[in-house]
C-alpha cells in the first residue's frame, strides 16, 4: 500500500467515485443543460433577423411628403395601395433565372421624392386611384431611409439593417464569436483564482442580465456590444461543467460523455423555434432565451465542484465531503478507506510534483507522422468548427416560411452526426479515415443543390436544398464529435494540455469569419452553401491523413479533460498552509 501511496499514478478520487454512477449521471446530466442557452444565444440570429421578404420595406417618403400628411395617414395609404407607391419610388431589375422582373429595393428613381412631393400634394383622397407619373427614369441613386411594413419587429427593421447595411447582420453574430472566443481565454484564466462551481454561477448570473440587456437597448452598438458580454457569460458556464464533468468521469463512460456533451447544444438548436413560434418580438425573444437560466441557478446546488481543483488548491475537507456524497449515491461505501484524509493528502503532494506541461512549440517537433497529424488537426479544428455553426445559420437563405422546420432539421441532423461520431470513435480504429470519407461524400452530395431546377413548386425545392445541405451538416458534425473527444490522443501525455488550449484557441479565431462566409449569399442563394461545402470536402481530406490509436486502448486519466483544457490550474497553492505533520513523506 505504501508503494501505491507514493506512486503519481495514485488516485483515490477515482478510486471512490468510480468511472460512473448515478451520482455522476445527475451531475452530467445538470451541467448538460447549460449548453441550451448556449445554443440559442448563437442560434437567435435565425429568428431575430429573418431576410425580409419583398414589399417588406421600400424607399421612405420625404419630409416634404410627411409634412404635407401624417404619418398615420401615410401608413394607411400604403395599406390601400402599397404597390403603386413602390412602383413609383423603384426602378425593376434585369430579369431573373426564372423569367421574372424584380423590384431593386435599395434604389430609386433620381426625381422620385420630387414626384412623390407632387402627387401627394394634389392627392385628396386615400381611395383615389395613384396615376403613374411622367418622369426621368434614366437616372438611379440609393435610397438613404427606409420604410418597414412588417408585422413584427426584428433586428432588420428596428435598426434598418438592409442593402448596403445588411452586413451588419454578419456584424452580430461575429461579436458574438469573438465573446466565444474571449469567454474561453477568460474562463482558463478565472478557473486558475476560483472554483469551477463558482465560475459556473458567475455565467450564469451574468448571462441572464446581459442577455436580457441585449434585446432592450435601444442602440445597433449596444445591442452587439451585450451580445458579446453574452457569449463570454455563456462560455463560463460550459466551460466551467466540463471541467467538473471531466473529474468525475473516467474510462469510456467518460469518452461517451465528453461526445455527447454536444447534444444537449443541438436540443437547444430543435427548442428554439419553438420559443420564437410563440414570441413576435426580437428583443422579447431574446428575454425569452435569457430568463429560463433561472432554473439553472436553482439546480446548481446540486453541481459539486471539481474534487482535482479542490485538492490543487488545498481544500481536502471539501474534497472528502464530495467523495462521501458520491460513495453514498453510488451505493459504493465500502470502498471509502479509513485514512481517507491522509490518502488526499497523499494525492495532493503528487499533484504538486507532476512535471511542468509541455511548451507550445514541442507539439512540432518529433517524427514526420506527428508534425502531419498536428497540421492537419489544428486546420480540421478551423474548418469544422466554421462549417458546424455556418451550415446552422445558413438555412436562412433557404425559405423564411420554413424557418423553424427547417432549424429543427438541422438540429436533429446534427445530434445524428454525434451518433455515428461516437460509433466510430468507440468500435473503430480509423475513425479519422471514416469521418473523412463521410465529410468527402456528403459535400459532392451537398454540391448538387446547383442541380435542382429553379422551376419547381417552392416547398419541393425547399425541401431538396435542405436534404442536400443536412447530409453534409450531419458528417460536420460527426467529425467534430471525433476532434472534440480525441485531438489529445494524437500527442504525449505531456503535451495533451497545450494541444487541446492550442487547437480550440485556433479553431475559434478562424470561427470569426463564418459570419462574413454566409454574407455572400448576396452574390448567390448557393454561394454561402458552395463555400462550407468545399471547406469539409477540403477537411475530410486532412482528415484521412490523420492517425492515432484506437480510442478506448488509450489509457484515460481521471483528470485527463480538465487538466488538457485549463494549462497550469492543477498546482497547488495553499499546501504550504498544511501542517508539517499532515504532509506526506515522499
Amino acid at each position: 500500500m505504501e508503494n501505491v501511496m507514493k506512486s503519481n499514478n495514485f488516485d483515490i478520487i477515482g478510486e471512490i467515485n468510480g468511472n460512473f454512477g448515478k451520482w455522476q449521471m445527475r451531475t452530467v446530466l445538470l451541467i448538460f443543460l447549460t449548453k441550451i442557452p448556449s445554443a440559442w444565444f448563437m442560434a437567435v440570429i435565425i429568428f431575430s433577423a429573418p431576410a425580409p421578404r419583398d414589399g417588406e420595406f421600400f424607399c421612405h417618403p420625404s419630409v416634404k411628403v410627411l409634412n404635407s400628411h401624417t404619418q398615420e395617414k401615410f401608413e394607411r395609404m400604403l395599406d390601400f395601395n402599397k404597390t403603386a407607391w413602390i412602383s413609383m419610388m423603384h426602378p425593376t431589375t434585369d430579369s431573373d433565372n426564372d423569367g421574372t422582373n424584380k423590384i431593386d429595393f435599395c434604389n430609386i428613381y433620381a426625381d422620385a421624392h420630387k414626384v412623390s412631393e407632387m402627387y401627394f400634394h394634389s392627392l385628396s383622397s386615400i381611395t383615389e386611384d395613384w396615376i403613374s407619373p411622367n418622369r426621368n427614369d434614366s437616372v438611379i441613386v440609393p435610397c438613404k431611409r427606409f420604410y418597414h411594413h412588417t408585422d413584427f419587429s426584428t433586428l432588420v427593421t428596428d435598426y434598418n439593417l438592409v442593402c448596403n447595411k445588411d452586413i451588419l447582420i454578419a456584424s452580430t453574430q461575429f461579436f458574438h464569436l469573438f465573446g466565444v472566443l474571449t469567454g474561453g481565454l477568460l474562463a482558463t484564466y478565472l478557473l486558475k483564482h476560483f472554483s469551477p462551481k463558482s465560475v459556473m454561477l458567475f455565467g450564469m448570473i451574468t448571462q441572464i442580465f446581459c442577455g436580457s440587456m441585449t434585446g432592450l437597448v435601444d442602440s445597433y452598438e449596444l445591442h452587439v456590444f451585450f451580445r458579446c458580454l453574452s457569449a463570454i457569460c455563456c462560455c463560463q458556464m460550459y466551460t466551467a461543467g466540463g471541467m467538473i464533468f471531466s473529474d468525475i468521469t473516467s474510462g469510456k463512460q467518460k469518452t461517451i460523455v465528453v461526445t455527447l456533451f454536444e447534444q444537449f447544444w443541438s436540443i437547444g438548436v430543435i427548442l428554439l423555434p419553438l420559443l420564437a413560434h410563440l414570441v413576435k418580438s426580437w428583443s422579447h425573444l431574446y428575454l425569452a432565451i435569457s430568463w429560463p437560466t433561472v432554473v439553472l441557478i436553482i439546480l446548481w446546488r446540486w453541481i459539486p465542484n471539481s474534487p482535482r481543483w479542490l485538492l490543487a488548491n488545498g481544500r481536502i475537507d471539501e474534497v472528502r465531503d464530495i467523495l462521501i456524497e458520491s460513495a453514498i449515491v453510488n451505493d459504493r461505501k465500502n470502498v471509502l478507506p479509513s485514512n481517507l484524509e491522509f490518502l488526499l493528502r497523499q494525492q495532493a503532494y503528487n499533484m504538486q510534483n507532476q512535471l511542468p506541461p509541455a511548451g507550445w512549440w514541442t507539439l512540432w517537433k518529433g517524427p514526420t507522422a506527428s508534425f502531419r497529424n498536428m497540421v492537419c488537426v489544428h486546420i480540421c479544428w478551423s474548418i469544422y468548427i466554421i462549417t458546424y455553426y455556418g451550415m446552422l445559420l445558413n438555412i436562412r437563405s433557404f425559405s423564411r416560411e420554413h424557418l423553424e422546420i427547417n432549424t429543427m432539421i438541422a438540429g436533429c441532423c446534427e445530434i445524428l452526426g454525434v451518433f455515428v461520431g461516437l460509433i466510430l470513435i468507440l468500435y473503430t480504429r480509423r475513425k479519422w479515415l471514416y469521418t473523412g470519407l463521410f465529410n468527402i461524400i456528403a459535400g459532392l452530395i451537398a454540391y448538387s443543390a446547383w442541380l435542382i431546377p429553379l422551376d419547381i413548386e417552392v416547398n419541393l425545392r425547399v425541401s431538396l436544398l435542405m436534404l442536400s445541405s443536412m447530409v453534409s451538416k450531419a458528417a460536420i458534425s460527426c467529425t467534430l464529435a471525433i476532434l472534440t473527444t480525441c485531438t489529445t490522443e494524437l500527442v504525449s501525455e505531456n503535451q495533451k494540455k497545450i494541444c487541446a488550449f492550442s487547437t480550440i484557441v485556433y479553431a475559434r479565431i478562424f470561427l470569426l469569419s463564418a459570419p462574413f462566409i454566409g454574407a455572400t449569399i448576396v452574390f448567390g442563394q448557393l454561394i454561402p452553401q458552395t463555400s462550407f461545402t468545399t471547406l469539409s470536402i477540403f477537411g475530410g481530406i486532412l482528415s484521412t491523413l490523420i492517425s492515432s490509436p484506437r480510442t478506448l486502448n488509450t489509457p484515460v486519466k481521471h483528470s485527463n479533460f480538465s487538466k488538457e483544457i485549463f494549462p497550469e490550474i492543477y498546482t497547488i497553492k495553499n499546501f504550504d498552509s498544511l501542517s508539517t505533520t499532515d504532509k506526506p513523506k515522499g
